[in-house]
């Protein structure tokens, strides 16, 4: 993959690695013993030692944000005047979003503005940082800003205990790649006394099992090929190139998914409920209808805090289309300090404008139904898998060559860059993805939790616990969305 920004942290704290079981046992097995009112104690404590086992030392620039928030929040809660309210939000938001350009965006727009002034004649040597990049700045730095704002607008009162506050931010489970939480769904959910529940703590590990196999299975096994073929895509024509590129469609959303999954499914054992962050999102039927299903956190993060302050659908048809290209820009350039990030983000802004023109100027061909839906999820789908390329491309000059191989000349005379093994992995795991999610979208996931299926319940999950040791990549890379 691209070459992502220089960390300091150990790379050994994965949620899939064994420090990562080691930890959660030692978190979650005394959880429930330890009397409730130390609990948030227990888990502050374990927050900061999980951040700190990743990045040592930005653990201080953690606390030096929320500082900043908390005495901005206890401000906004006494002060009436309208003028010293918008300059206690500026503060916080010149705190968080100026940390956040520092580590991420710096040397990126520094080094961009170099080549241009290059291009035009004007020799400039710009200073580089070369900082390394705070993990997982971009989602609490997005929660912060989110606590800020509901308190300004007076959705959420100001916290008056730092401690709960600075758990809100470092609550591990989704510290590192979120789900993007809010206050005002997270922060009450520490001050109920959670008891021991056998079918929450037997749905949450359920949750973690799946994820693991989403990650290791499915994920690792196509990232092999992925990588074999996108790292040196000059090598390769567009049959070769078409093949890595589903294979990647279905790679990081198992990969982000699956981080997601135990996320959730590691809250769930401990009683918390946190932000759903995906709904199936490759049987979508329109471009607008993915945004509704991938990373549904962070989507609607922009729609509250981007979207609608732009004004939203309020203005007219042209305001409303406007609006929706700048908050894709934005959010591509979220991702990633690189010009590919950035027009990933235009890319779907764009079809999502053109999804808006079509519903408004065009009639409607097919009539709802089963058929309609197929259609459009079929027409859909090519749209979000060539959007990728972007996303995982190195450079620009390969995104080029990929969509001009896969475009117009998708000849079947490539090699392979692998085993059959491989692909044979690769295909196994994206089979039973696709049928797992079809009886899910069909509505007939929850049958399987009925008692009489017990045994059949209890053979799935040690089957899929077999694969992941039998087949799984344990040493596998990464999470992608770290490097956010």
């Amino acid at each position: 993959m691209r070459r992502a920004a220089r960390r300091v942290y150990h790379d050994s704290m994965r949620f899939n690695s064994l420090d990562y079981l080691f930890f959660f046992l030692a978190v979650v097995g005394p959880y429930f013993a330890i009397p409730a009112r130390h609990r948030r104690s227990w888990l502050l404590v374990a927050s900061v030692f999980f951040y700190m086992y990743w990045s040592p030392a930005f653990i201080l620039l953690i606390l030096y944000t929320t500082t900043i928030d908390y005495f901005v929040a206890r401000r906004l809660a006494v002060t009436e005047a309208a003028r010293s309210r918008r300059r206690l939000l500026a503060l916080s938001y010149v705190t968080n979003f100026g940390a956040l350009f520092l580590f991420k965006y710096y040397d990126f727009f520094m080094d961009s503005w170099q080549s241009v002034l290059g291009a035009a004649g004007l020799a400039v040597h710009a200073p580089l940082l070369h900082l390394v990049l705070p993990v997982g700045i971009s989602f609490y730095t997005f929660e912060a800003i989110s606590y800020t704002t509901d308190v300004y607008l007076r959705r959420y009162p100001a916290e008056t205990d730092y401690r709960r506050l600075l758990l809100f931010i470092v609550f591990f489970p989704k510290l590192i790649a979120g789900p993007i939480e809010r206050a005002w769904h997270l922060i009450p959910q520490f001050e109920r006394t959670q008891r021991f529940d056998y079918a929450r703590v037997r749905n949450g590990l359920a949750k973690i099992l799946w994820g693991l196999f989403k990650k290791v299975v499915i994920a690792d096994r196509l990232a092999i090929y992925v990588d074999l073929v996108y790292d040196h895509a000059g090598r390769h024509v567009g049959s070769t190139l078409l093949l890595a590129t589903v294979f990647f469609c279905f790679q990081i959303y198992c990969d982000f998914s699956a981080y997601s999954d135990i996320a959730i499914g590691t809250s769930q054992v401990m009683g918390f409920d946190l932000l759903r962050n995906f709904r199936r999102p490759y049987f979508a039927t329109s471009i607008g209808d993915f945004w509704r299903r991938w990373h549904i956190s962070l989507s609607t993060w922009f729609r509250d805090y981007v979207y609608i302050p732009l004004g939203g659908n309020r203005d007219g048809f042209a305001r409303t289309n406007l609006n929706i290209f700048a908050v894709f820009l934005i959010s591509g350039i979220w991702h990633g300090a690189n010009w590919t990030f950035a027009l990933w983000g235009v890319y779907h802004g764009t079809f999502l404008v053109l999804q808006n023109l079509g519903n408004r100027f065009l009639p409607t061909v097919l009539p709802h139904g089963p058929i309609r839906r197929i259609v459009h999820t079929a027409l859909t789908f090519p749209i979000v898998c060539l959007s990728w390329v972007l996303f995982r491309a190195n450079s620009l000059r390969d995104a080029g060559h990929i969509y001009h191989e896969i475009l117009f000349d998708l000849a079947p005379r490539a090699f392979f860059p692998g085993t059959l093994a491989q692909l044979a992995y690769g295909v196994f795991g994206i089979v039973v993805l696709l049928a797992v999610e079809s009886v899910t979208e069909a509505g007939g996931f929850e049958a399987l939790f009925a008692p009489r299926l017990k045994p059949a319940r209890w053979a799935a999950y040690a089957a899929i616990a077999c694969l992941i040791v039998m087949i799984g990549v344990i040493d596998g890379g990464q999470f992608i969305y770290f490097q956010f």
